[in-house]
């Protein structure tokens, strides 16, 4: 019987890696199947990111479509932050979940198979990975986490949690301890995710190449050696498969803007909350949202933002609230959803060279994201592209996959491997990692946006079109 083990590098670019800086990594990918035409989905945020690859589902089909956020029902007075427990459970309106759609774990249950999770990132991340974890009795713990059954488990059998930190390498090597030492060979779950909060934590608050961001991928990369190591000393390890992947990636951010200020500056009457003397909300991020008292205020905003030479097309969840062509639909990327802002503003990125040769620079709102630190959110092809690498069991040896994929695709690749129909999921089992026939190289299209700008994508055998990069035309 297959089982799985899951890696997430938090916001790790594919191009930075490589032998010398991820040797691990970089010999996982060798030896199993590399998918080159991986994608993350809009926005490019980890919120939103963590619910399409546990339901297999785009934004605009598990509803999770920000990680800060406005929703008038939950909090007419402030934004939501999702990092947050209990803002994800304000959202949930009394329900398990505000996600809309079935988690992996939901999945398998009935198949009486078992999902764990361990999750160095935050409480929030990790509640919307495993929704269902209370009531199918299944193994939930984050480094966040201090009280319950689960943290006192954890605590008993390797100690306390390390402090957060930045680089956040303490509580990487912890959480790697919790699954290997713990997890896998205590619980035993048929399917395991870790989730590391390196690199993206370097990357946000010291830049893609700085000196203590080398060390903290570095050391995700270690905890991912030592995972491979427990595997093949396993009797069953020819049946243990093994999916690295990141979420996003990240561009350097330069040009730091405050949408909402800038709004205010201009005339209008933004805020963080619909208070009697605000008209817009405006939610901070790679790609604001703004949410608008009265959609006849959109052409207003849509002049003014088109007059900014930082920003880049405008999108729209009901681009009928403009006159044609001002907006794109935030359908397209499939990323419309009863909670989505009305419309959603991006960035002009370019494809320029950083401080460290890395290409791909953007502007962006982000009140705790230093200038020149890295920022993810919007559609940059450096944010989109993603690692994606299946190893191990079924998955073939030393291939590189041209199939289109994102992250909806990869539950319904772990439940096909275990026997398992991915009903209900928007992506489909990415069969090129068990057969090179089904490997298909997408077509490519340009889509033209608002304001002279192109989205190039890919269109895949089935038909379903991946967003691949924003740029001018």
């Amino acid at each position: 019987m297959t089982r799985v083990i899951m890696v997430a590098l938090d916001g790790l670019r594919p191009d930075m890696v490589d032998p010398a800086l991820t040797p691990h990594l970089a010999a996982l990918a060798a030896a199993g199947t590399r998918f080159a035409n991986a994608r993350s989905v809009f926005p490019s945020e980890t919120r939103v990111a963590t619910p399409s690859l546990i339901t297999g589902c785009r934004p605009g089909g598990h509803g999770m479509v920000a990680n800060t956020l406005f929703d008038a029902a939950v909090a007419p007075d402030r934004l939501l932050r999702t990092k947050l427990v209990e803002d994800v459970l304000a959202m949930a309106a009394g329900a398990e979940s505000p996600l809309q759609r079935r988690s992996l774990g939901e999945h398998m249950a009935p198949a009486a198979l078992r999902f764990a999770l361990v999750s160095a990132g935050t409480a929030g991340a990790a509640r919307l990975l495993h929704p269902a974890a209370d009531r199918l009795g299944a193994f939930r713990w984050n480094v966040e986490d201090t009280g319950g059954a689960t943290a006192a488990e954890v605590r008993d059998a390797l100690g306390p949690t390390p402090e957060a930190a930045v680089p956040n390498i303490p509580r990487v090597d912890f959480a790697g301890r919790v699954l290997v030492e713990h997890v896998l060979p205590r619980h035993r779950p048929d399917v395991a995710l870790l989730w590391l909060s390196e690199p993206d934590v370097s990357f946000h608050w010291g830049g893609l190449r700085a000196e203590h961001t080398l060390r903290a991928l570095r050391a995700a990369d270690a905890v991912l050696g030592r995972i491979v190591a427990w595997r093949d000393a396993q009797p069953d390890a020819q049946q243990i498969a093994m999916i690295v992947l990141s979420d996003h990636g990240h561009v350097t951010g330069r040009g730091k803007h405050c949408l909402r200020s800038e709004l205010q500056r201009a005339g209008f009457r933004a805020g963080t909350g619909m208070a009697a003397d605000v008209d817009v909300v405006v939610a901070p991020a790679a790609a604001p949202g703004l949410w608008l008292r009265d959609p006849s205020m959109a052409p207003q905003v849509a002049d003014f933002l088109a007059a900014q030479p930082w920003a880049g097309p405008l999108l729209a969840r009901d681009p009928a609230i403009l006159p044609p062509g001002r907006a794109a639909p935030l359908a397209l990327l499939g990323s419309a959803h009863a909670r989505s802002a009305d419309l959603v503003a991006t960035f002009a990125g370019t494809e320029d060279p950083d401080e460290w040769g890395m290409p791909g620079t953007a502007p962006f709102d982000a009140p705790d994201v230093p200038e020149g630190g890295g920022m993810h959110g919007g559609l940059h092809r450096a944010e989109l592209a993603t690692v994606l690498v299946m190893q191990g069991g079924p998955f073939r040896r030393g291939a590189i996959a041209q199939q289109a994929a994102d992250l909806t695709d990869i539950a319904p690749t772990v439940l096909h491997v275990l026997g398992l129909a991915a009903e209900g999921m928007e992506g489909r089992p990415l069969r090129a990692a068990v057969d090179a026939a089904a490997d298909m190289v997408p077509a490519q299209e340009l889509h033209a946006m608002p304001g002279g700008f192109v989205l190039e994508a890919m269109r895949s055998e089935a038909g379903r079109l991946y967003p691949t990069a924003l740029r001018r035309a």
